[in-house]
């Protein structure tokens, strides 16, 4: 991955766009525990639909106390990516701007098909956009 500055990103893009950036993914060690810091509860039927989202991009082994250090980069790509779009849903967020830093880059060309697919459905019912940031300036993609 190339280095860039994380701060001039947030800086820039931060007050209209929730931003994924790769390298910041997630702040806690499990998927069960992102979700109770987003939820501020256990929600163990969120938590069992992003397990069974994660098997369509053949991460057959997700578990919501499985730490992230586990899984591989593009894994955990995914992960945060699902984790995203099961909020959106749960809390029923519309018209939000999501703005992905580096984070289709680290996933197969498959799974990047398949994420695309799940994010224009989330397009086409929450009115989500989704934007990529590459070299100093962000694109919309979809």
């Amino acid at each position: 991955m190339a280095i860039y500055n994380l701060d001039a990103i947030l800086k820039t893009y931060g007050d209209g766009y929730l931003i994924l950036d790769f390298n910041h993914l997630f702040i806690s060690s499990s998927i069960r525990e992102e979700i109770w810091l987003l939820q501020r509860m256990d929600d163990d039927a969120m938590t069992k639909n992003i397990m069974h989202e994660a098997e369509e991009f053949d991460i057959h082994d997700a578990k919501g106390s499985k730490d992230f250090d586990t899984y591989s980069g593009g894994q955990k790509a995914i992960l945060a990516c699902l984790l995203i779009t099961a909020v959106i849903r749960d809390q029923k967020i519309y018209d939000l701007k999501l703005l992905l830093s580096n984070v289709l880059d680290s996933i197969s060309h498959d799974n990047r098909s398949k994420l695309l697919t799940k994010f224009e459905a989330m397009r086409a019912t929450y009115g989500m956009k989704l934007f990529a940031h590459k070299k100093d300036h962000i694109h919309e993609i979809l």
